[in-house]
């Protein structure tokens, strides 16, 4: 089989399984299972758009997602008439799927693995179950391990972006920049307004010191998904290393302002802060001087 014709076949598989998933409402399991795999808030508010749900979305089922941090976009997206399908009656979600996500919300990424990893015991060709295992295993610095989990749901389903997304950050943490972007890019092709994929292009960039293009990535996916405290942070370091100090701090106050325990934006925050002061200080020494001379005149 020539290389042409592999990937056009690869192709046509990977949109099949797309349409197949698209096609399908998504149901509590999957939402719960999506958010331990640490898809963004707006991203799931488009898939719901773009899908429906499965289940009735309960008084008490609202207040538990709002608890764990699920968007008021998303919530008004699984409130809006018709978004569930004919027939939909439970509003029952899997308790052990409920715990994980509460324990991914305290950050106990450990508890949250075991209970995902026996999950997986009983359904091992869940794609979604092995991406959140991917990211709970990234949360802990594991890179080899998310790497596997993340190319074993690649192997499943290669047509899901979150997949080549979570793949991106796994080469970005590895110091890869040039996989990192491929795989970025991978994303894009498959979904071009997905604002994380715009998000670790841009990480891939960086790492391999584009500045300018890591900006236009960062800026990019910020212009799909502004509410984002991570890209801001990675905006500001990108900013720094070009040395643009002023911007990088207006990006870190950014990241704080969306999330003020990103401990990482605090940090370099006074750093930047600290390098621009001599700046400043001689900035206004300056000011001072003219202003000394004009008096004396």
């Amino acid at each position: 089989m020539s290389l042409r014709f592999a990937v056009v076949a690869l192709l046509l598989i990977s949109t099949g399984m797309a349409e197949e998933r698209a096609a399908k409402p998504v149901d509590c399991p999957q939402l719960l299972t999506w958010m331990v795999a640490g898809i963004p808030s707006q991203r799931l508010t488009r898939l719901v758009a773009e899908r429906g749900i499965r289940f009735r979305l309960g008084q008490n089922t609202t207040g538990f997602l709002a608890s764990i941090g699920a968007g008021s976009d998303l919530l008004a997206e699984m409130r809006k008439p018709g978004a569930s399908a004919a027939g939909t009656q439970s509003s029952e979600c899997p308790t052990d799927l409920v715990q994980a996500v509460e324990l991914v919300h305290q950050q106990h990424y450990d508890n949250a693995e075991a209970i995902v990893r026996k999950l997986l015991v009983a359904d091992p060709e869940n794609v979604d179950l092995h991406m959140a295992l991917g990211n709970l295993r990234m949360q802990q610095d594991d890179v080899d391990e998310a790497f596997d989990d993340y190319s074993d749901a690649k192997d499943l389903d290669p047509s899901i972006p979150e997949i080549h997304n979570g793949l991106s950050h796994v080469f970005y943490h590895s110091n890869d920049g040039e996989n990192a972007m491929a795989e970025a890019r991978t994303a894009l092709s498959i979904d071009p307004q997905n604002a994380e994929a715009y998000r670790y292009l841009g990480l891939g960039l960086y790492a391999n010191e584009n500045y300018s293009a890591a900006l236009h990535a960062f800026q990019e996916s910020l212009s799909r998904d502004p509410s984002r405290a991570e890209t801001y942070y990675d905006l500001g370091l990108a900013q720094s290393a070009d040395k643009k100090l002023s911007a990088a701090a207006e990006s870190y106050r950014n990241a704080i302002r969306l999330n003020p325990e990103l401990l990482e934006a605090r940090t370099k925050l006074q750093l930047v802060l600290h390098e621009l002061a001599p700046k400043r200080a001689s900035v206004g020494e300056e000011a001072k001087s003219r202003l000394d001379s004009k008096a004396a005149q």
